[in-house]
């Protein structure tokens, strides 16, 4: 397995995962808007248009949320993600699709069935094996992003990257979930789309994204040690100094090698505590926490002022 030298990286995938599992009205309304753009492209048989309701899709959060919580064990995230997918594709998208397309033949009854509507079906046993190849892909790169670079995910540039990464994914969810919509009227379209969106999200969740991860180092054994360094840390500190005031930083280079930053807030009465503390904190890491590592502590002293106003009997 392989160790990334970014600070908290294992916990900054556990706050994506969270954050990715949590229902939004902001990821309800971006549904709403990529749903119109996919289902009138697919009508008006626009490329251009189907891609903008990808670029719109916000698929990649719920996704992150399935295939971290999984590695992590934290399985109600996954059962979030899972159904925030599929609450946002089956219970909005392809109602939607179908409320567009029946809306759009009371005005325009010409408007039929298109090549974009076709491909997004499956028609015969070389479009399975085709779609499901296409869907691995976007799986792939949504887990590369985070671990190919690493540092990114603790950088603002990461918005963009996510951005990309999210229309790709986009490109197997919000389409099909239309076509499923406005193929109510023939039952085959709409079955055939169904089952291609089903085959996606098995293959962008699991086939592809959970593996990469997991070769890539996100596990949840990294995780436990990362969060226990930081605990045995601020108890440590807390112990000799009792400040709230604490931030700790790990970047976990291995199982059994970690470098450790403090950052904390001390009165000046503490401040012969001071030189004692990183030795104290280093010690207590490897005797707590089985790593060897070195630890670096910032602090920031702090001075107590009060003040007495006494009133003035008038």
């Amino acid at each position: 397995m392989k160790f990334c030298s970014v600070r908290n990286f294992y916990s900054a995938l556990e706050c994506l995962c969270d954050e990715g599992s949590r229902f939004t009205v902001g990821f309800f309304a971006l549904v709403f808007v990529a749903t119109l753009l996919a289902t009138g492209g697919l009508l008006a048989n626009s490329i251009p248009v189907i891609i903008g309701s990808m670029c719109v899709a916000p698929f990649l959060g719920p996704s992150r949320a399935v295939c971290i919580g999984a590695l992590y064990g934290k399985w109600k995230a996954v059962g979030r993600g899972l159904i925030k997918q599929l609450t946002g594709l089956l219970a909005i998208g392809s109602p939607l699709g179908y409320f567009i397309t029946f809306t759009f033949l009371r005005f325009a009854p010409e408007i039929t069935v298109t090549p974009t509507i076709i491909a997004r079906t499956l028609p015969t046993i070389q479009s399975v094996y085709l779609s499901s190849f296409v869907a691995l892909a976007p799986g792939a790169a949504a887990s590369l992003a985070l671990i190919a670079s690493p540092s990114i995910v603790a950088d603002a540039r990461h918005e963009l990257l996510d951005v990309m990464i999210g229309a790709e994914i986009a490109v197997s969810m919000i389409p099909p979930a239309s076509v499923v919509g406005i193929g109510f009227g023939r039952p085959d379209i709409a079955l055939q789309a169904f089952v291609l969106l089903m085959i996606n999200v098995a293959c962008l969740d699991a086939i592809t994204s959970i593996p990469v991860l997991y070769f890539g180092g996100v596990q949840l054994k990294s995780l436990q040690i990362e969060k226990r360094i930081r605990e045995v840390t601020e108890d440590t500190v807390n112990a000799i100094i009792r400040t709230d005031q604490v931030s700790t930083d790990v970047i976990l280079h291995s199982r059994d090698k970690a470098d450790v930053f403090v950052q904390l807030q001390v009165l000046e009465s503490h401040s012969d505590e001071l030189p004692f503390l990183t030795q104290r904190v280093s010690q207590n890491i490897e005797k707590q926490a089985g790593v060897s590592n070195k630890v670096k502590a910032v602090t920031l002293r702090a001075s107590v002022y009060s003040s007495h106003a006494s009133g003035v009997p008038t």
